[in-house]
């Protein structure tokens, strides 16, 4: 009885285990505001801030574009965005069977492998300014006929990406969607959920780009300059608390500006 006792318990607590393991992300409320025209400076300056994840965001729109940008300084973000890159998702509410995501940066397994074995001087290393310029080169879109690559140096489709690091150790990511890439007409859709996570913590991760880094020969590029430097780690990768893991519902902006001259 004793035995059958303890084994109830074990399982009951394995149970809370897995439940709390699968639960989900609090989605945030979250209002974009209007891009005017001739006064767009730095997209969307990020006026939110993931507790988590310490990855600031803010969000900005017109009738074509959706722009977003995402800032961080927490060294362990910037090492989990680096070797993992971010998939963002979009769920229009006009379409609520339609979902669209992007992959940006797009780190394949060999540079990952290579990423883990660096020490990094911060921002100044040759290694990572290569790194970064490939990563803008390149994203990941996927929607309902399924995934390609997507050139963002011809910008063909009209979206940009862009990942920068600067003086001041800060990790900086911005987004241009075309409203035409998600079906939607931003005139008459009014929210749009955004998902922001980072790759690979839901168990997908290390796709091959088209595009490589081009560091996957360079394991062990030590940079010891006496900067400031990062560990990109081991290789044996655990449950990670400062993983991103942000989910939005967006109240698209209007012109009110235009709606006022009628």
């Amino acid at each position: 009885m004793i035995k059958f006792e303890v084994k109830k318990w074990i399982a009951l607590f394995l149970l809370f285990g897995v439940a709390a393991g699968c639960s989900s992300t609090k989605t945030v409320p979250y209002t974009s505001k209007w891009n005017a025209p001739f006064t767009y400076v730095d997209e969307a300056a990020p006026d939110q801030q993931d507790p988590r994840s310490r990855l600031r965001y803010g969000v900005i729109n017109d009738d074509s574009f959706l722009y977003i940008t995402l800032k961080t300084r927490d060294p362990r973000t910037v090492e989990n965005i680096l070797t993992s890159g971010l998939r963002l998702s979009f769920t229009p509410h006009t379409k609520p069977r339609s979902s669209f995501s992007l992959l940006f940066p797009v780190v394949s397994r060999d540079d990952r492998r290579a990423l883990r074995k660096m020490d990094i001087d911060l921002p100044t290393s040759l290694g990572l300014s290569r790194m970064l310029e490939a990563f803008n080169k390149e994203a990941l879109w996927k929607d309902r006929a399924g995934e390609r690559f997507v050139n963002l140096v011809t910008t063909e489709t009209g979206m940009r990406c862009t990942i920068s690091l600067d003086e001041n150790q800060e990790l900086t990511q911005q987004y241009t969607i075309p409203f035409a890439l998600l079906g939607v007409d931003a005139r008459q859709a009014s929210v749009l959920d955004i998902g922001i996570k980072t790759e690979g913590t839901s168990g997908q991760s290390g796709v091959s780009p088209r595009i490589s880094v081009g560091m996957g020969g360079m394991g062990g590029f030590g940079m010891g300059g006496g900067g400031v430097g990062i560990g990109m780690g081991n290789g044996n990768r655990t449950v990670d608390d400062r993983a991103v893991d942000i989910r939005l519902q967006v109240a698209l902006a209007k012109n009110s500006f235009s709606q006022d001259l009628r």
